[in-house]
């Protein structure tokens, strides 16, 4: 019995604040959903309002914690702004999860400049401008818990030839280990997780022939469930991985392994 009440303090988050950026649907909604459901607070942002407060309505209607913020965080002023008001809001954030995100299935040469640098923008650049609007504030409290959202084609690539998200989210391993190694000595934990591909309303975007094709290149023989990636971002902000910093938590179904 002392050993499963253990377990249930180790993955309590009850008292923390947590910011999940993209969080409307998709991956997002499913991270809010499993912090929620282990006690934190959840700040879910979106572009705009509407679908950050029906996720948020929904927690509520479980009886269950969570605020809706829109805000781009490709705009940095945006972005500082929103967090400002979130620590005068709830007094602190513990933890952050960078989710934001787009898709745009395109070959190699239809990437065109503008789809470059916006991908780059929401995804690296949304993720640092983030990162270093909290920073500051998990430095003084001396505790904080920052997971940003790759993906497996950040380590392997993209057969689709997806160079632009690829890019994005290669980088981010990169910003994770970088800022792992800063934030380290401050009590912050900087980790992140690679999803495979997922069940979710981007996988719609795809043709069924290319899904196929993707599946048949699982070894678990299907699209994860959104859920899966919200107990593993749960995982690394609890106290169970107190002692985990920089990594990044693959979760494919075994469709790519380091």
């Amino acid at each position: 019995m002392m050993g499963v009440n253990m377990r249930s303090v180790q993955q309590d988050l009850s008292g923390k604040v947590a910011v999940v950026t993209g969080a409307g649907r998709g991956l997002g909604k499913a991270i809010v959903d499993v912090l929620a459901a282990r006690g934190a607070h959840v700040v879910v942002n979106d572009l705009t309002l509407e679908p950050a407060e029906q996720a948020a309505a929904e927690v509520r209607t479980r009886g269950e914690s969570a605020s809706a913020v829109a805000f781009d965080v490709a705009d940095p002023h945006k972005v500082n702004d929103a967090f400002a008001k979130i620590r005068t809001d709830h007094g602190r954030v513990d933890i952050l999860i960078n989710n934001a995100g787009i898709g745009d299935f395109v070959s190699f040469p239809d990437i065109s400049p503008e789809k470059w640098d916006r991908m780059l923008d929401i995804h690296l650049k949304g993720s640092f401008n983030c990162c270093q609007a909290v920073l500051a504030g998990m430095k003084q409290q001396g505790y904080g818990k920052i997971v940003n959202i790759s993906s497996v084609a950040g380590k392997r690539g993209d057969f689709i030839g997806n160079a632009h998200y690829t890019a994005a989210k290669a980088g981010i391993i990169g910003l994770t280990k970088s800022l792992a190694l800063y934030a380290a000595p401050f009590g912050i934990n900087v980790n992140a997780v690679a999803p495979g591909l997922f069940a979710t309303e981007l996988t719609d975007g795809m043709s069924s022939e290319m899904k196929a094709t993707t599946i048949s290149r699982i070894p678990a023989g299907r699209l994860g469930r959104p859920e899966e990636i919200g107990r593993a971002t749960a995982f690394l902000v609890s106290e169970d991985a107190s002692y985990i910093f920089g990594e990044t938590l693959s979760v494919n179904g075994g469709s790519y392994m380091d």
